[in-house]
Formats: C-alpha cells, sequence, structure tokens
C-alpha cells in the first residue's frame, strides 16, 4: 500500500515538474515572438505603410488635377497646340525682324571711314595715319555746318579726339569712330531742327541708370548727355529726330529749364532779305536749355 503511495506522488511529482518547466519556457518563446513582432512592425510594416500613404495622396492629387482638367471648357488638343504653334512662329518671326533692324543700325556704328582712292573707288580706310586725316577733315566740316547754318557752340561741346601728332592704334580708332559716328548723328539732328539755336555740350558718360546687365551678351550701351537751347516749341520734334536717328539712341529721361532769353522778336532772315515778324508773347518766342540723359545701343554682331 505505501509502495502505490510512492509510485503516484512520484508521478504526480513528475507531471507538476513538467508542467512547470513547460510554463517555464513558454514565457521566453512569447518574448521572442513578440520582439519579433516588434522589429518586423518597424522595419518593414511601418515604412510600407508610409510608402502606401504617400501613394495614396499623390494619387489623390492626381486624381484632383484630372478632375480640375477635366472641368476646363478650353483643353490643349490638336487644335490648340497647332495655334500656339503659329504663335511661336509669328513671334520667332518678329524678333528676327528686330535683330534685322538693330543690326542695320549697328553696322553703320561699327563701320569705319570710306575714302575715295586714286581710281576713285570707295575703298575702307585701313591705314591709321590716313584714318587719323580722314577723321580730322571730317571734324572740320561738321564745324563748318554748324558755323554755316548759325549754330553756336559751348566750350568743349564736341567731345572729338585730339591725339596731336600721334598716329592712334586701331584699339584706340574703333573706339574714337563710334564716338565720331554719334557725334555726327547729334550734329545733323542740330542742323536739320531750325528750332535749335545753340549745341551746349556732348559728354560720354562712364555707365547708364537703365541699363540692364542682363542683356549684355546682345549688346552693350554707350551712355551720353546732350544739352541743346532751343525754342520752346521745338522740345517735341528734338526729341522725334533723336529718336528716329540711324545712331539707335535709347532715351533715359531729360530735364527742361528756362533760360529767361527770348528769341528775336523783331526780324527773321529768309533768303538774305529781312522779314518782319510780329512780336507775341506765345511759347515759340521763348528760349529753353533742355538736357537729354540716353544711351545709344552696341549691338553685338
Amino acid at each position: 500500500m505505501n509502495t502505490i503511495r510512492n509510485i503516484n506522488f512520484s508521478h504526480v511529482r513528475k507531471i507538476c515538474y513538467g508542467i512547470s518547466t513547460r510554463v517555464l519556457n513558454f514565457w521566453p518563446v512569447i518574448g521572442m515572438g513578440f520582439l519579433t513582432f516588434l522589429i518586423l512592425l518597424f522595419v518593414f510594416i511601418f515604412p510600407l505603410s508610409n510608402k502606401c500613404d504617400k501613394t495614396f495622396k499623390n494619387m489623390k492629387d492626381l486624381f484632383s488635377a484630372l478632375e480640375k482638367y477635366a472641368a476646363k471648357k478650353d483643353l490643349y488638343n490638336e487644335s490648340w497646340i497647332a495655334s500656339k504653334g503659329q504663335e511661336a512662329e509669328v513671334y520667332n518671326k518678329e524678333i528676327e525682324k528686330c535683330r534685322s533692324f538693330l543690326k542695320e543700325k549697328d553696322d553703320h556704328l561699327e563701320s569705319v571711314f570710306m575714302i575715295q582712292d586714286t581710281e576713285e573707288r570707295v575703298i575702307k580706310v585701313e591705314d591709321e595715319a590716313l584714318w587719323k586725316n580722314e577723321y580730322e577733315k571730317r571734324i572740320s566740316a561738321l564745324l563748318t555746318k554748324l558755323e554755316t547754318n548759325h549754330i553756336a557752340i559751348g566750350d568743349g561741346a564736341l567731345p572729338f579726339q585730339n591725339w596731336g601728332q600721334v598716329i592712334p592704334t586701331w584699339e584706340n580708332i574703333l573706339s574714337a569712330q563710334k564716338k565720331f559716328w554719334i557725334i555726327e548723328a547729334i550734329v545733323n539732328i542740330v542742323l536739320n531742327n531750325h528750332k535749335i539755336t545753340k549745341l551746349e555740350k556732348i559728354t560720354f558718360k562712364e555707365s547708364c541708370c537703365s541699363y540692364d546687365p542682363a542683356f549684355a551678351h546682345i549688346y552693350s550701351a554707350i551712355p551720353i548727355t546732350m544739352r541743346f537751347e532751343l525754342q520752346a516749341d521745338g522740345i517735341q520734334f528734338l526729341l522725334h529726330d533723336v529718336l528716329k536717328s540711324p545712331i539707335p539712341f535709347v532715351v533715359e529721361g531729360f530735364n527742361i529749364s528756362s533760360t529767361n532769353k527770348i528769341s528775336n522778336p523783331d526780324f527773321s532772315i529768309e533768303n538774305n532779305n529781312l522779314v518782319h515778324v510780329e512780336t507775341s508773347n506765345n511759347v515759340s518766342n521763348f528760349i529753353t536749355d533742355i538736357t537729354i540723359d540716353a544711351y545709344i545701343i552696341d549691338y553685338k554682331t
């Protein structure tokens, strides 16, 4: 009897021991499983979830954009594309016209003196000494024209180069040549505007206000200031003549001031005869000063 009880107790003890062993082994397994789950969650599931959310948002934005596009009345169809192509073609043609216009004006600015050779052929001056001689002759001719037309000139009004006995190099010649064409154009404006009584001063400046350096690859600017004395009613004609000149002037601004002078009210000279002019206090009798700030487009061809 005692033997049977010992056997049953031993069996029960083994069963309890086995259960406790299994229970003790269960929690590490659960812990490892939970840890594995956390690793999978942070390494794979969360990134994948974020990617899905981002994809969903992009699809939603695209769907909204497509809805707005579908709601438009004017869709970019074949007809619209063809129309825009024609517009681009017309635009490019107009741009080429502008470039041709600027190049045509720049051709004059970039040119050098032409003279007749012994065979009366017109040739370009290529010798520095010959160029200087022609330069001085043309300066003399411009001064003679101003004197003949009774146009007064201020001190140092015409900023021509004076090299004395030195023969200039072509580097200096090219700059002086451009400035000569500009001065000649201004003198011609003065000669063609009978309202101008005095060419006070032409000044080449170092810089200008409105030139945008972003366009330096297309053209550079030659800044200039011009000052004239003229009858008040001739101002608009002066500005018109400046803008239509063969030299591409861009007017930045101008300043008009009174001189307290009045043009000769008693007589004018016409065909060498004195013609009486009735005096009046209208604006045409008043003499004004006008200073024009401008620059010349030196197109890069």
